[in-house]
């Protein structure tokens, strides 16, 4: 009896221990009497666990209220964006029944999230279809997701939702919300400060929707001792160093489907080959579609280079780092992590991660008041403390200093240009790195690119991703006969996937939202592919 009682006793003391050790300023509140915030994020658990922290203590000490950020991750911006879609019309189809009698048809269903219906009819009486009624009650409702804020991900996915009605610049009260911010501070929105826009990439909507809070590039992170070891020893610092044949198996990659950050980077390289043909000299429209068939070449050859597509983002620098790949795409701070965390006594580390000088844009992440939000008002003060210059703190200084994060360096540029001081640098984890003197060296271009991008996630997923076994074995066959001319023009033809077609019929398909149809052109271009690899190694024999 007395051993049951001992075990039971160390049982209570492993259990409670920890929350006996906890600094003052991070006593657990009760729940029940916590005002609650409820955010859906695909940060990772260190940035969530620091602003928490944060937050909550900001809330506590300036305004003696006990706040619980509850939050909410499906997965990626792209899970997010199903969660939403599906969260929202759940609770849209209920409001229909309720306010209209009618039955929410399919059609009723597509249409409320549809930004091209036009709602500016002024006359009810002339508003007989249901679809643009649905639009339009749904863009005066208050109906939401059970969900206060959306914080993180990209100004591509951030805009999509806004588009769909999902994100609002003010609460339904006309109090709380981005769009009142910037009202209430309007200094903290000039140039100066957070412009609107850096190198052709948005820092936040028009209409302020959404605003950005963090800034991030792309690029490629590398293992010194891997590369050694396969005898390469120039640093992999353009994104044309991915095609190399002796990265066979070697490059790791993910899923752009499953990840917007990902089609981003692969849209930088797009971009970047655009640039270069247009700066030797031909026209414009020309030089587009030069740069597009160039860029979808490479694109192939870095997929067959690839180890995997994984559906996860942050595997990559950690299997780099690990030694099972010798490099892969990554946002920036996921390759700067992974550098601090395997730094040695003398500085260096195995892993490092460097920017295309040339190939890739300063992008913002950003924060959002979700319709029908349940709380608006602290949702307005997480936006607030974010953007101040307090919550800034938290992206990029060493844990430890004043008004840092309290566990590890989150090592991501904060968004103010008002926050590059002197006084800052002394506590920054990467005081080097000054986002808005790096994105002088790039200008994106929508009007090249921007109506591709779900071309370009389907196209990989196609070309490099459902195919990828066919693609790995033509390409190693092409590596193993020494690259013979004809195989590797077969190999590089990509008129199926032209910028023509991308911006053509693909996206027309994408864009009609018809999952058969979309199912159909997979089908077709994956058998397209999977033809043309046969034909590879063929030719190579």
């Amino acid at each position: 009896m007395s051993k049951i009682i001992v075990i039971i006793a160390l049982l209570v003391a492993t259990l409670v221990t920890p929350f006996l050790l906890r600094p003052d300023g991070e006593k657990a509140v009760s729940i029940r009497k916590a005002e609650r915030l409820v955010v859906i994020t695909p940060h990772n658990e260190s940035i969530r666990a620091e602003f928490e922290r944060a937050f909550t203590r900001h809330m506590k000490q300036k305004f003696d209220r006990d706040v619980f950020v509850d939050w909410r991750q499906p997965g990626g911006t792209s899970e997010i964006a199903m969660f939403l879609k599906s969260e929202f019309s759940n609770a849209f189809e209920n409001y229909w029944k309720a306010e209209t009698g009618k039955p929410f048809t399919p059609d009723v269903r597509a249409a409320f999230t549809n930004s091209k219906l036009d709602v500016t009819v002024t006359n009810e009486g002339s508003i007989d279809d249901s679809a643009l009624l649905s639009r339009k009650m749904f863009m005066e409702s208050e109906v939401g997701a059970g969900i206060d804020l959306f914080f993180g991900g990209g100004a591509y996915d951030f805009q999509k939702q806004a588009s769909s009605g999902a994100l609002v610049a003010k609460d339904g009260s006309g109090k709380y919300g981005p769009g009142v911010l910037a009202e209430q501070k309007p200094e903290w929105f000039r140039d100066t400060v957070m412009p609107a826009m850096v190198s052709g990439e948005p820092f936040r909507d028009e209409g302020f929707r959404w605003v950005g809070t963090v800034l991030s590039a792309f690029g490629i992170c590398y293992n010194v001792d891997v590369l050694e070891r396969l005898e390469i020893q120039e640093k992999p610092d353009q994104w044309i160093n991915l095609t190399d044949p002796r990265l066979f198996g070697q490059v790791a990659l993910a899923d752009p489907t499953k990840s917007g950050s990902v089609t981003k980077a692969f849209e930088m390289l797009i971009q970047q080959q655009i640039r270069q043909v247009l700066d030797s000299g031909v026209p414009e429209e020309e030089a587009v579609q030069q740069g597009w068939e160039r860029a979808m070449q490479m694109i192939l050859k870095i997929g067959a280079n690839a180890r995997y597509f994984s559906d996860s983002a942050t595997k990559i620098p950690h299997d780099v780092a690990q030694g099972d790949a010798a490099a892969g795409m990554s946002i920036d701070f996921y390759g700067r992590t992974f550098n601090e965390l395997h730094k040695k006594a003398d500085g260096s580390s195995r892993i490092e991660f460097v920017m295309p000088e040339g190939g890739t844009s300063i992008g913002a992440d950003p924060v959002a008041l979700l319709r029908g939000a349940p709380n608006p008002e602290l949702a307005h003060q997480f936006i607030e403390f974010v953007l101040s210059i307090d919550g800034q703190k938290i992206w990029d200084f060493k844990p430890g200093t004043p008004g840092g994060p309290q566990r590890a360096a989150i090592r991501r540029p904060p968004i103010r240009k008002d926050f590059y001081t002197a006084a800052h640098a002394e506590f920054m984890a990467d005081a080097e790195v000054n986002p808005y003197e790096i994105s002088k060296g790039f200008v994106y271009e929508e009007k090249w690119t921007g109506n591709a991008f779900r071309s370009l996630r389907f196209i990989i997923r196609t070309a490099c991703v459902d195919t990828h076994e066919e693609l790995r074995e033509a390409w190693h066959a092409l590596i193993e006969a020494r690259m013979p001319a004809e195989a590797l023009a077969e190999f590089e033809d990509v008129s199926m996937i032209s910028y023509d077609e991308a911006t053509g019929r693909i996206v027309t398909i994408l864009n009609a939202k018809n999952k058969i149809g979309e199912v159909e052109l997979a089908r077709e271009l994956a058998g397209v592919f999977r033809a043309k690899y046969a034909r590879v190694i063929e030719l190579t024999k």
